[in-house]
C-alpha cells in the first residue's frame, strides 16, 4: 500500500467512515516492507491506522537476499522511522517475520531482533512461509517452537504466531514468490 500511498489512504478513510463501511480505524493495517518516506508521511500526518512492516531478517545481507527494499531502505533507516512513528503517538508496531526453515528460526536470529529493536513498542507475528514454487519451506512445529522461545527469552514484547488463509489461491501471508498462470 504505501508504493500507492494515496490510493491506499484513500481506500482506508473510506472503509473507516461511517457512511462507508463504518470499520474502526486501528482495525485496519497498512502492511509495508519498509518503505521508509512513506512511513515517515504516515507518521506526520498521525493516522489513526495501524501499522505492520515485514521484516523477516533483521541481518541485512539476510533480509537484503529476500527482500530488496533493504537496499533502498537499510535496517537502521527503517527503525530510525519506526521510532518516529512510535514518538508521533502512533503506537506498537507489528512486526510480521515470514518463518523459512533453516533460514531465520535461529536462536542467533532472536537475538540480532532483540537487538535491532532495541525500546521500540512492537508485536511480533511470525507467520508461516507460503510459496508456491516450494523454493522455500516453512519450518516444523520443533524449529518454530524453539525460535518463539528464543523471541520471548530475547525480547520483552508480545510474540503470536499468525495464520494465514488463502494459500490454495496463492494469496497468503508470507508469500515470497507465485506461480504465473495463464501467463499473458
Amino acid at each position: 500500500p504505501f508504493l500507492n500511498y494515496e490510493a491506499a489512504l484513500t481506500a482506508a478513510q473510506i472503509m473507516s467512515e461511517p457512511s462507508g463501511l463504518a470499520i474502526a480505524a486501528r482495525a485496519i493495517s497498512f502492511s509495508t516492507a519498509g518503505i521508509v518516506p512513506a512511513i515517515r508521511r504516515f507518521s506526520a500526518e498521525r493516522q489513526p491506522y495501524r501499522l505492520v512492516v515485514s521484516l523477516t531478517s533483521a541481518d541485512p545481507a539476510r533480509r537484503r537476499s529476500l527482500m530488496p527494499a533493504e537496499a533502498a531502505y537499510p535496517l537502521a533507516e527503517l527503525r530510525d522511522a519506526l521510532a518516529g512513528y512510535c514518538a508521533a503517538g502512533g503506537g506498537r508496531v507489528t512486526l510480521a517475520w515470514i518463518l523459512i526453515a533453516g533460514f531465520n528460526t535461529r536462536d542467533e536470529d532472536a537475538r540480532q531482533l532483540a537487538a535491532w529493536i532495541g525500546d521500540l513498542p512492537v508485536r511480533i507475528d511470525l507467520i508461516d512461509v507460503n510459496d508456491a514454487t516450494g523454493r522455500f519451506m516453512p519450518p516444523d512445529d520443533t524449529e518454530r517452537n524453539a525460535f518463539r522461545d528464543a523471541l520471548r527469552r530475547h525480547l520483552a514484547a508480545p510474540v503470536v504466531r499468525r495464520y494465514s488463509g488463502g494459500k490454495d489461491i496463492e494469496a497468503a501471508c508470507g508469500m515470497l514468490a507465485a506461480q504465473l498462470r495463464g501467463a499473458i
